[in-house]
């Protein structure tokens, strides 16, 4: 529809900006990064001043350096810091024309680096046949739609074209024919004479506007000469608009240069520069579709004999494998190096490509199914979680070879974990344990840890406990790398069994787990488990000195896919240590991340995070925006933990809205596997105390639960929560027992957002039964508590509470200063306030150090502070943290010194 003119056009009128083009080109779909290369080469000298990560990620990404094994968003967050530093000096426009056609690595590179642009000064002009074909690019990206043109528009168009005024008539079949897209017009415009557009000559049945694109460009096709058609076929099937191999190819096949002159008297191709383009991706199209197959495999032959220089082996790789049929293992092996390649350069996309090609040409099952499961891995590692699982499935169905079987077991049950499904999960991960023999306990230990954790998170715990029972018997070395993992696991499982005292007593080895360094340190992913049940236990400042390195490490090597689980596990610490605000940002960081990951199961995660944390905050429209995001993650079949319902029950706990508190939680309850009693603990006591307060009978159940909790072993928090609970039941003489037993618990359990919430309802006790002086003393205490947490709906609540009282509140509560902070001002005001310059900021938080810049404005503006050394003792004074002894670089508040 005109795409490419409205970009030229905007880049004329882009007066004093920086003009950087990449343009899609169909044969490159396949070549890893193809489409960035476009813009770095031209600018390779601005690549030294990247932070080394970054720079090594972007030279290895196109061939102008080693390839870097690296998480392909170093390569992403390269691309950013890239065009950041192109802007420094004057704006940026980028210019990407056919999106749709663009390498998926170098699409998905440019969406990340557009949803993180700020205050950099670049503007992305992106085009693409339709916001469905445009890939990474268009995702949860602004987007217009261009409308087609009006009779008026249209006639203007010919008279531009042709010089030529068109009669009505003809301009109504113009419009008509083409729905107004700019581009048949001008198509048709070259087929009609002049005196055919002045409506002197009668117009050919049908007009070649009212032909589809492809008829029209095949047609022409069809009219070019042997020669010409056979010079369009090389330049279609040649993998890169570069004219050399082109031209080389044509020289064996003894095609004149007169035939690439045709072509570009016919408008199909232009030549410039030693390059050449189609007039519209549907030429190479038409131009491939008009010649037989033997013709196709002819061009890819001769293309692959001429692409003999060492970097053009993957060209060349792609051109044999065009050019065979049936299978070809030494074809096959060429395509796997080129799958090695791409993998080594973070372009996992292209590697799948190629891997699934090379398993089409293998000559034997098992070497068809062992690329099958490769190509799985790289989509895994690209995003592409529906077709990793489908390559899985077939590979599993090629596999003879044991270890072959559990391999594609295990990558079978990430793929269904992580796209919401940990039951089946579960499943395949057990049966896979139980293939193997006694010979190799600790793999089968290994699948058994695993089975467990994914039956945890589907809510199955009896699956989980038989799991993780059957590792724990295996004869291993009680302090091997896998046992601890299991008793890690086990322990977990317990606790949601109720069985806390059990559970506990197994978690008290769990920190080894942060201290193990080496070959034997366990998974990444178990040291963030062990992390988020020390903070269940109550040992916050444990989780979060097990979190927060993690979290560091995992931003010093730009490693996003697991960084969203190290957020989630800080964030949960936090948020129970009563710091708020840095859980915000952990959330929200955590939920916009694996989002960017394509990763569903931490998106969730992340998302009932932040939900439940706007809950404790009384942000009502933020919890449910985000509660209800998350839930709509939870499809049909999928077999996720319940809580964005406990948060959305928390917030509706909050408003008073207690028959929709139950409902919430009835329905994150329905659909969990577990059969277990219910425990107190999270959502469950929220159910309990809706209960209580919309006047509803306890279930028998419920009581057991209370009973349970008010006489066994149990977690401190566990406790208090049940003797708040009892407190709301009891006659009035029982009171104040109930709630002195509640307040002892809570001050081992340190969580103060629940403590706020017992001397909240001790307060509403004593003032219903007339003692109206001591409810004020329990609900100043409530006050103070939701007032420092932020937490205004609650604040509310009890200040309602005290005026009832007879107490009169003089002001409202009023944020702290952080707590007037976005979670990404936040992010920036912690990194700086550790003694980060804005670089090493922007680098670690994956944004530019001008949107740094930018946050860090705001923040000392917010604050009212001047320099860094401020913020440092400042936010270390509001947020309870001990600074860290390192020099803090100074610099005033004004924009041009905060860099």
């Amino acid at each position: 529809m005109g795409k490419t003119s409205l970009l030229e056009y905007a880049t004329g009128a882009a007066d004093g900006m920086r003009i950087c083009t990449i343009r899609g080109w169909e044969p490159e779909q396949d070549l890893a990064f193809a489409g960035l290369a476009q813009l770095v080469l031209p600018h390779r000298q601005v690549i030294d001043g990247l932070p080394a990560t970054q720079a090594s990620a972007l030279r290895g990404a196109v061939a102008l350096g080693p390839a870097q094994s690296s998480d392909r968003f170093s390569v992403y967050v390269a691309t950013l810091s890239l065009l950041s530093v192109l802007a420094e000096d004057s704006p940026l426009l980028l210019i990407v024309d056919d999106a749709h056609v663009l390498d998926t690595p170098s699409a998905e590179a440019l969406a990340f680096t557009c949803r993180r642009l700020v205050a950099e000064g670049i503007a992305v002009l992106a085009a693409s046949r339709s916001p469905q074909s445009a890939g990474g690019t268009a995702t949860a990206l602004p987007s217009l739609n261009l409308v087609r043109l009006d009779e008026h528009s249209a006639a203007d168009l010919v008279v531009e074209r042709s010089g030529v005024q068109p009669p009505r008539n003809l301009v109504r079949r113009l419009v008509s024919g083409t729905g107004g897209n700019p581009m048949a017009i001008v198509e048709a415009v070259e087929h009609l004479t002049n005196a055919q557009l002045s409506g002197r000559q009668a117009v050919p049945d049908p007009i070649p506007a009212e032909m589809s694109a492809g008829a029209l460009f095949a047609r022409q096709v069809a009219m070019l000469g042997t020669a010409a058609r056979t010079a369009l076929l090389l330049l279609a099937a040649s993998s890169s608009a570069r004219l050399r191999s082109v031209h080389e190819a044509a020289e064996i096949m003894q095609i004149p240069e007169s035939a690439f002159a045709e072509l570009e008297e016919q408008h199909l191709v232009t030549f410039v520069d030693g390059v050449g383009r189609f007039s519209h991706p549907l030429v190479a199209t038409a131009a491939l579709s008009a010649a037989r197959p033997a013709e196709r495999r002819a061009a890819h032959r001769v293309l692959a004999a001429v692409l003999t220089e060492s970097g053009q082996a993957d060209e060349r790789a792609m051109h044999l494998a065009e050019a065979t049929i049936g299978t070809n293992e030494r074809v096959a092996a060429m395509l796997e190096e080129v799958a090695d390649a791409a993998r080594a350069r973070s372009g996992y996309a292209a590697a799948v490509t190629a891997l699934e090609r090379a398993a089409s040409l293998s000559e034997d099952d098992a070497s068809r199914g062992r690329r099958m499961y490769l190509a799985a891995a790289d989509a895994q590692l690209a995003g592409l979680g529906a077709r990793a699982r489908e390559m899985l499935i077939a590979a599993d169905a090629l596999a003879h070879d044991t270890q072959m079987r559990l391999a594609v077991a295990a990558g079978r049950s990430r793929v269904e974990a992580f796209s919401g499904h940990p039951a089946l999960a579960h499943r395949i991960l057990r049966e896979a344990a139980q293939s193997l023999s006694d010979q190799e306990p600790e793999r089968r230990a290994e699948l058994l840890t695993d089975s467990a954790m994914a039956a945890l998170l589907a809510g199955d715990s009896h699956a989980a406990i038989a799991a993780a029972d059957e590792a724990a018997g295996l004869t291993l070395d009680p302090s091997a790398s896998v046992m601890l993992v299991t008793r890690l696991v086990k322990a977990i499982t317990l606790m949601h069994l109720g069985l806390h005292r059990d559970g506990v007593l197994l978690l008290e080895g769990c920190s080894e787990l942060a201290r193990q360094t080496g070959p034997g340190r366990p998974p990444v992913e178990y040291v963030l488990l062990a992390s988020s049940a020390m903070a269940w236990i109550g040992q916050h400042d444990i989780s979060r000195s097990m979190a927060e390195p993690v979290v560091d490490e995992l931003r010093a090597n730009g490693a996003l896919g697991m960084l969203p689980f190290a957020l989630y596990a800080l964030g949960s610490a936090e948020v129970r240590s009563g710091h708020m605000s840095a859980a915000r940002a952990a959330a929200t960081e955590a939920a916009e991340l694996s989002a960017a990951t394509g990763d569903l199961l931490w998106r969730y995660l992340g998302l009932s995070l932040l939900s439940f944390i706007e809950a404790v905050r009384g942000d009502v429209e933020a919890c449910r925006e985000h509660g209800n995001a998350a839930l709509e993650l939870c499809h049909a079949d999928a077999d996720l933990p319940r809580d964005a319902n406990e948060a959305l029950a928390l917030l509706e706990l909050s408003l008073g809205r207690h028959d929709e508190a139950v409902a919430q939680l009835r329905h994150g309850v329905e659909h969990r596997h577990d059969t277990a009693p219910d425990t107190v603990i999270e959502g469950n006591r929220d159910l309990i105390e809706a209960y209580l307060r919309s006047g509803r009978p306890l279930t028998e159940r419920m009581h057991t639960v209370l009973a349970e909790h008010l006489n066994g072993p149990n977690l401190a928090i566990d406790s208090a929560v049940a003797w708040r609970l009892r407190g709301l039941m009891v006659p009035d003489t029982e009171i104040d027992g109930c709630f002195e037993n509640a307040i002892k618990e809570h001050a081992a359990a340190a969580i103060p957002f629940e403590a706020g919430r017992t001397h909240l309802a001790y307060g509403e006790r004593l003032r219903r039964a007339g003692r109206r002086v001591d409810a004020r003393v329990q609900l100043r205490l409530a006050l103070d508590v939701f007032a420092h947490l932020g937490a205004t709906v609650w604040a509310d609540r009890t200040g309602r509470e005290l005026t009832a009282t007879g107490e009169t509140i003089r002001e409202p509560v009023a944020l702290g200063p952080l707590e007037t902070l976005t979670p990404q001002e936040y992010q920036v005001a912690k990194a700086v306030a550790g003694g980060a310059t804005n670089r090493e900021a922007a680098s670690a938080l994956f944004l530019s150090p001008k949107t740094v810049e930018f946050h860090l404005g705001n923040v000392y503006r917010k604050l009212g502070i001047r320099s860094r050394t401020e913020l440092a003792l400042r936010f270390h004074a509001e947020s309870g943290r001990t600074p860290e002894p390192r020099e803090i670089p100074e610099a005033p508040a004004s924009r041009s010194r905060t860099r």
